[in-house]
């Protein structure tokens, strides 16, 4: 019983420090996801603006160069992809802003409004748990 405790508060404290280095590593980091998130977040503000399907359209066809230039910051970030805690959110925004987004756009402009209304929480959710993230890696101190 001793033992399977001490194995527990271990794993417990193996888990703790990979916290803190994913942390530090996304401190350290931190004009990159800044960088990323403007992104992100200024497309989606671009779609939100637009008031019609043409205009909807004409982001969507500019967001290859948007999403380059997102996996590149992203590749700078961590090309591992095995340090940084963000980068699967990343990922999932630029993939709704890439077809998911634009589609519910459209849809929104011709009177439905259910499908933008569940993309906008969804993003929101994902944007807020960026953000608490990054400011707790802010926050994140060295040993």
């Amino acid at each position: 019983m001793l033992g399977a405790r001490s194995t527990a508060q271990w794993r417990e404290h193996l888990a703790f420090e990979e916290r803190e280095r994913k942390l530090r590593y996304d401190r350290d980091r931190m004009k990159d996801h800044r960088a990323v998130l403007k992104i992100l977040i200024g497309t989606r503000a671009r779609y939100e603006r637009a008031r019609s399907e043409a205009a909807v359209t004409a982001i969507k066809a500019r967001l290859p160069e948007t999403a380059e230039a997102v996996r590149r910051r992203i590749d700078r970030i961590d090309h591992w992809r095995v340090n940084s805690n963000l980068l699967a959110d990343y990922d999932a925004m630029l993939n709704e802003l890439a077809e998911a987004y634009p589609a519910a756009r459209i849809k929104f402009i011709a009177g439905d409004r259910a499908p933008l209304q569940a993309l906008r929480a969804e993003l929101d959710r994902r944007q807020k748990a960026i953000d608490k993230w990054l400011e707790e890696a802010a926050e994140s101190e060295d040993e």
